[in-house]
């Protein structure tokens, strides 16, 4: 089972890569700010916040027209394939 740490480890090397590649742009602070929501949750609001970022993010990278360097690109679909395991299938020491 995926820990809230792997997690919310994983979206700071994607926004410290964007500062990088395109620090004014919405999708780099939406991921900011969801970062900031998500570490302070805990337990049915931490998966609610959660599922709200995996619907919404890639809106945003779409309508951001965002283009990600290789590294990012690898970030991205880990943070993605995170959404695989289903909103009631978290462990419950979150």
């Amino acid at each position: 089972m995926v820990s809230k740490d792997v997690i919310i480890s994983t979206i700071p090397e994607l926004v410290d890569s964007l500062n990088k590649t395109n620090p004014s742009s919405e999708f780099t602070s939406f991921l900011t700010d969801s970062l900031t929501t998500i570490k302070s949750s805990n337990g049915v609001a931490f998966t609610g916040q959660l599922q709200y970022f995996f619907n919404r993010a890639p809106v945003v990278k779409f309508s951001d027209n965002i283009t990600f360097i290789p590294e990012e690109e690898k970030l991205w679909d880990k943070l993605l394939s995170l959404n695989e395991l289903g909103n009631n299938l978290w462990d419950a020491s979150l």
